[in-house]
């Protein structure tokens, strides 16, 4: 049989309406409540107020269009850098491959070789060709 700390947590964790409790302590709610009707009616109104109130504070769920809206906004922001953050990245990518190439190539013609394998050899790693396929995946949207 339930008593008043059970029915009392219950109460506090599922709110006033019976349908909202597990199936498995609805029995004994009802059994205490049949039981004990002053308790029962008073924390039943107690936390009858509480859902009231919870409910009148519940937020409405947006607009299907205003929720596109949004979806739209962020997807077009997220889509791609602007034109010159691109330029920028390109021209700093050449830049690094120059200056490292060049700069190799000043310690001798041994030395020249293994640093172009090294530099290129990043080409040949999996990650690589899966960042290709997002680029491509995002370009082809």
């Amino acid at each position: 049989m339930m008593d008043e700390t059970r029915f009392s947590t219950l109460l506090s964790a599922y709110g006033a309406d019976l349908k909202r409790w597990p199936q498995a302590e609805r029995p004994g709610a009802l059994a205490f409540m049949e039981s004990h009707r002053g308790i029962a009616s008073s924390l039943m109104a107690e936390a009858g107020e509480l859902d009231g109130l919870l409910e009148a504070a519940r937020a409405k769920p947006p607009s299907a269009g205003l929720a596109g809206r949004i979806l739209a906004a962020g997807q077009a922001q997220a889509r791609f850098a602007p034109e010159w953050a691109r330029l920028a990245a390109v021209l700093a990518l050449s830049a690094g491959l120059g200056l490292g190439w060049g700069g190799a190539s000043l310690g001798g013609a041994g030395q020249s070789d293994a640093a172009y394998a090294m530099a290129f050899s990043s080409f040949a790693d999996p990650a690589y060709e899966e960042l290709v396929d997002f680029i491509d995946g995002e370009v082809r949207r």
